[in-house]
């Protein structure tokens, strides 16, 4: 009897915790942290198992670490065009000079400067494709320009930039060797033969027992391991029925698909993408370096007028959405006294009461890479003074949302939400993993509904194709939603530069996928928020995560549009 009474207080005592744990669970699901895509559970619990048969270099693959002779079976025509070798240009030996110099200007007028390019040996290049950034600065000022449009390649190692002086004060010229042309071929051939240059791993649980695979957007994952020597690999394919979104993981021994439930950047970092080249490719990367100038590459800009100006032969107009979105020229501006001044139309700079005016009544959400968080980040703490960890930089890196901010005394409320796969963030649930078309198609369509977008920073480390197709699913949210109502209001803002000394995720990727981006999007109902300018010429430089000077700048841009007759 006493073992009967034992046993039934045991099994009490279960129940009691199971319904404890169940009603956890649904609170903590009920939160107002969590009341957005709550109902997306990730992969689907009945996933089939994809068999492909292993490339012939990974049969054979036990190598505890990555090898340039087991990627030349894998792919040998993707090293071939290595088989040349020319001297690499080289920032010590290049140079730049103003070859209208005089040590005063007026304001308006346009300097020219020739950047030459030199190999290691001092000679002059015979050939193009050096990639490199040009700006001018005024420290005193606290103004920088870019240049007007691209640097002009000549194809002989000679190139031409231009730059129209907006503003009366003493101003250099400064130029950066980003990347030799030898280092820009050797990223073009890994990017387009390689499209799984990041490792990402995924966690499965099950009857207690966890273990850890790898995942990506391709079969063809490139691993630290492989311990199946059959010759058939069995992948969990994650493939997003709505969007056809790859996403594959090596299903692991004795678990079942249903049980991922973690996602990860690897706990080691990338595969250094300088392992993907040849030893001597990979001497090509440096930490990009100042060119020297030819002469002086400082002057002073004069005026008996006003001390800054557009220079436009038209007065700007208002901001209009999507007025800005033609595919082509990527908009532009300057910064004078920490000020941007766009020329595609006249911005507003708002202080806090008129950011609140603009956005009353209204529903803002912010979907895309930590860059767009920052811009969440920094309006809820702008508002209210409430912190989100680490204000701009690190807490940005690990959080996927749902962030929910309101304001009752104006009736605003923001939501954030991180992008899906790929996402180079440290172990999150997979059910927190949403694609961004899948958002959008489940977001409401009333009038007050504001959309932020990005999504460029993730993807680095896949090919331009595979980009596209995912802008492509994008796009098509989009129309669905402007059908739904086509007075929501939506904005894309491009990929920013970042650090100059990262290689996998190089401002030449970022570049081209920017590229990809306006070409895309020309012509939608949409109103691209360029910043690379912004961000490329601007005194703080390269971060991942921009300033708060740049910051502001970027919201203000956007909501020049949003509200552009409420200064």
């Amino acid at each position: 009897m006493k073992h009967i009474r034992y046993v039934l207080f045991l099994l009490l005592a279960i129940g009691v915790l199971i319904l404890y744990y169940t009603n956890v669970t649904v609170e903590r699901n009920k939160s107002p942290q969590r009341l957005l895509w709550n109902h997306h559970k990730g992969p689907p619990p009945s996933v089939e198992i994809h068999h492909l048969p292993a490339p012939e270099w990974l049969k054979s693959y036990t190598s505890t670490s990555l090898t340039i002779p087991s990627l030349r079976e894998a792919y040998p025509s993707a090293f071939g065009s290595q088989a040349i070798w020319t001297l690499p240009t080289k920032a010590t030996t290049s140079s730049f000079k103003i070859t209208n110099y005089r040590s005063q200007f007026s304001l308006c007028d346009t300097i020219t400067v020739e950047i030459v390019a030199r190999d290691v040996s001092n000679r002059i290049k015979s050939t193009g494709g050096d990639y490199f950034f040009a700006n001018i600065y005024d420290f005193d000022s606290r103004a920088s320009s870019p240049p007007d449009g691209d640097i002009v390649d000549h194809q002989n190692g000679t190139y031409t930039v231009k730059f129209t002086l907006r503003w009366a004060g003493t101003v250099k010229v400064t130029v950066f060797l980003v990347h030799p042309s030898e280092a820009v071929n050797s990223l073009r051939r890994v990017r387009d033969y390689f499209p799984a240059r990041q490792i990402f791993i995924g966690k499965f649980k099950s009857n207690n027992q966890t273990t850890k695979t790898f995942c990506h957007v391709t079969t063809h994952m490139y691993v630290e391991y492989f311990e199946n020597t059959s010759g058939i690999v069995e992948f969990c394919n994650f493939t997003d029925s709505k969007t056809g979104s790859p996403w594959f993981c090596i299903k692991p021994a004795g678990f079942p698909c249903s049980s991922y439930e973690q996602h990860s950047q690897t706990e080691k970092g990338a595969i250094p993408i300088l392992h993907l080249m040849h030893p001597r490719e990979r001497r090509l990367f440096e930490r990009p370096v100042r060119l020297h100038s030819v002469g002086s590459n400082v002057f002073r800009i004069t005026s008996k007028g006003p001390t800054r100006s557009t220079c436009l032969p038209h007065k700007l107009p208002r901001c209009i959405m999507g007025s800005n979105n033609k595919g082509s020229i990527p908009a532009s501006g300057y910064y004078y006294k920490e000020s941007w001044e766009s020329f595609n139309c006249k911005l507003s700079h708002f202080a806090i009461r008129e950011i609140k005016l603009c956005l009353q009544n209204r529903v803002v959400y912010f979907l895309g890479d930590s860059t767009i968080r920052q811009w969440f980040t920094y309006l809820a703490e702008s508002f209210d003074n409430t912190k989100f960890g680490n204000r701009y930089v690190y807490n940005a890196n690990y959080r996927m949302g749902d962030d929910i901010w309101r304001s009752k005394d104006n009736n605003i409320t923001m939501n954030y939400h991180h992008h899906g796969f790929p996402n180079m963030i440290k172990w999150v649930n997979t059910t927190d993993m949403h694609y961004m078309a899948n958002m959008i198609d489940e977001l409401p369509a009333h009038t007050g509904t504001i959309i932020f977008l990005s999504i460029a920073a993730h993807f680095t480390i896949t090919n331009l194709d595979f980009y596209r197709t995912r802008l492509l699913s994008v796009k098509q949210a989009i129309k669905r939603l402007q059908t739904r109502n086509a007075d929501v209001p939506v904005f894309i803002k491009t990929a920013n530069t970042r650090d100059m000394d990262l290689i996998d995720e190089s401002n030449w990727f970022l570049d081209q996928i920017n590229g990809v981006l306006r070409e895309e999007m020309a012509g939608m109902n949409v109103t691209l928020i360029d910043v690379w300018d912004m961000t490329s010429c601007h005194w703080t430089m390269f971060h991942v995560h921009p300033s708060e000077e740049i910051l502001k700048n970027e919201i203000d841009m956007a909501l020049s549009y949003v509200c552009p007759s409420i200064l």
